[in-house]
């Protein structure tokens, strides 16, 4: 497992114990005067039972309560040292991005016609400008929604080079194009004899940790591959979602005994990433998703577009299949109203910030990301940290204390417990604050904290992104938590609501399943331990 493997959403809580400790709350500042910040109050004993396992002998445990209407800690422990945010940083991202865009903002993609069409020809070439929609018309977002398949038992497919129980939303990922394409023809162009071209210019192409992350994205930019068993010793059965000339998919899978392990690889041709093999071994009576990753998404959205139009009705002379090619197009901006065929509206804003803090999707965030760096007036996606750094300094963090390299969260971004709980709380006085609450992912039921905590008294009040960050020993096999960690709200039974911030870095399992479950479901009882003892 390579370094994408800390994007699979993990729920993280932790806790340290340090030799100066107190049985009362404390209202001093966060991160108050230089050095060790001495331990408040008093850790709960199922807490405090849970960092005594020896897989943590190796570990360290930061955490920072404070409650969400004075500010006062009432539970602390290393609050002021620096950690790896991991994924909990995508709060400072959407939270920036409601800031910045607002929750209602939506985004339009619009098609031109670079020439007047005479007798339903175009002559010239159609133009489908990127707008950054993450979901062109998919994952339920012709009704307004942005979906996403983790539940208790599965995770989106965002993951499923990853994760054996990867998910898609049972939605048609091409719906927004085949609602352009409609248009197209409806306003009576009958045939395209020049060429489809998605101009991706909005930005320069992100190359973030999980991948590129550009400005057009039709299906995440990834083929689901369904392979399903056949008989012993039989060839697989693939199904690929969606059905297109993008890809050629070829298989060399073959079914195995019931019971045994299912593997499966997809590699792309280093000579033609346009044809991919599925390899591997499934066992029988079973299925598995598993996807490709698009790297060249302009050309997969043209492809995907010219098949549109022809379901719509409209010949395309030039091939379905082939480059993007850019090189013809207008300067950026330049296209006159008029000459506007077809249009495709986005969910608003805040469904797309919480399908991202929900799934924890890394290329959603890095997204985000860019389209602040537009607002500003750049096309470089990192020019978007300005606009979030902007909004730490609204919040009075610390600068130095707050340290980033994308929209994600991908090593080695860093902060301190105290940082965390004071941009939590902060944003909950923000017009947009109780949305950025509502979105986290809520234990025991919703996001990557569903599958945790179901059963337990605290299912339903805490309310908090996810982050882990993980790396495997290449000789041992062991894996290193970097961290493991979780930054939102607890709710009480009262209804008093807390803010904090929680993380474990430093402890080693024996194998990857072992880690993932067991830091998981460690975590998770830490946090509701945290939420019972208050």
């Amino acid at each position: 497992m390579n370094r994408r493997a800390a994007a699979l959403p993990l729920l993280v809580s932790t806790v340290v114990l340090t030799a100066v400790t107190s049985s009362t709350g404390s209202s001093a500042s966060p991160g108050e005067g230089p050095g060790p910040q001495p331990q408040v109050g008093d850790l709960p004993a199922a807490a405090a039972a849970i960092m005594s396992k020896p897989e943590f002998e190796t570990a360290r445990w930061l955490y920072s309560v404070a409650e969400a209407e004075t500010g006062r800690v009432v539970l602390a422990g290393r609050a002021g040292e620096s950690v790896f945010t991991a994924s909990t940083a995508k709060n400072f991202t959407v939270g920036t991005t409601y800031a910045t865009l607002g929750t209602d903002a939506t985004l339009t993609t619009p098609v031109y016609a670079t020439a007047e069409p005479a007798g339903g020809v175009l002559a010239g070439d159609l133009v489908l400008v990127a707008s950054g929609d993450l979901a062109m018309g998919g994952r339920g977002a012709m009704s307004g929604r942005v979906d996403h398949a983790f539940t208790a038992d599965t995770i989106d497919h965002v993951y499923g080079d990853i994760a054996p129980n990867a998910a898609f939303v049972p939605d048609d990922p091409l719906a927004g194009l085949d609602d352009l394409a409609r248009q197209v023809a409806a306003s009576g162009v009958t045939e395209i004899a020049g060429d489809v071209v998605v101009d991706t210019r909005l930005w320069d192409t992100f190359d973030g940790q999980e991948g590129p992350a550009p400005s057009i994205y039709v299906n995440d930019n990834i083929l689901d591959i369904t392979v399903a068993a056949a008989g012993i010793g039989q060839p697989a059965v693939l199904d690929l979602r969606p059905r297109t000339q993008a890809v050629t998919v070829e298989s060399t899978v073959t079914t195995t005994d019931a019971g045994t392990p299912t593997s499966l690889a997809v590699t792309a041709d280093p000579d033609d990433p346009t044809s991919v093999t599925v390899s591997g071994t499934i066992a029988a009576g079973t299925s598995q998703l598993t996807i490709h990753r698009v790297l060249d998404a302009a050309s997969w959205a043209r492809t995907l577009f010219v098949e549109a139009l022809g379901r719509a009705g409209v010949a395309v002379t030039s091939s379905a299949v082939g480059p993007n090619d850019e090189a013809g197009l207008p300067p950026t901006g330049s296209y006159a109203a008029e000459d506007r065929v077809a249009a495709l509206t986005s969910p608003p804003m805040r469904a797309f910030g919480r399908m991202i803090l929900e799934t924890s999707y890394n290329t959603g965030a890095n997204a985000l990301m860019c389209l602040l760096a537009v607002h500003g007036g750049s096309p470089d996606c990192l020019d978007g940290l300005a606009a979030v750094h902007s909004q730490l300094d609204r919040a009075g963090l610390v600068a130095e204390d707050v340290v980033l390299f994308d929209g994600q969260g991908a090593d080695p971004a860093s902060t301190t417990p105290d940082q965390m709980v004071a941009w939590m709380r902060w944003a909950q006085t923000q017009p947009w604050g109780e949305e950025l609450a509502a979105d986290q992912p809520v234990l025991g039921v919703s996001g990557t904290l569903a599958s945790t905590g179901q059963d337990g008294p605290a299912a339903g009040e805490v309310a908090a992104k996810t982050g882990t960050s993980v790396d495997v020993d290449p000789t041992t096999g062991r894996v290193l938590y970097k961290v493991q960690s979780l930054a939102g709200y607890l709710t009480t039974e009262r209804g008093e609501r807390f803010v904090f911030s929680l993380s474990m870095s430093g402890a080693t399992y024996p194998d990857v399943p072992t880690g993932l479950h067991d830091a998981n479901e460690d975590v998770a009882a830490v946090a509701a331990a945290f939420q019972q003892a208050l």
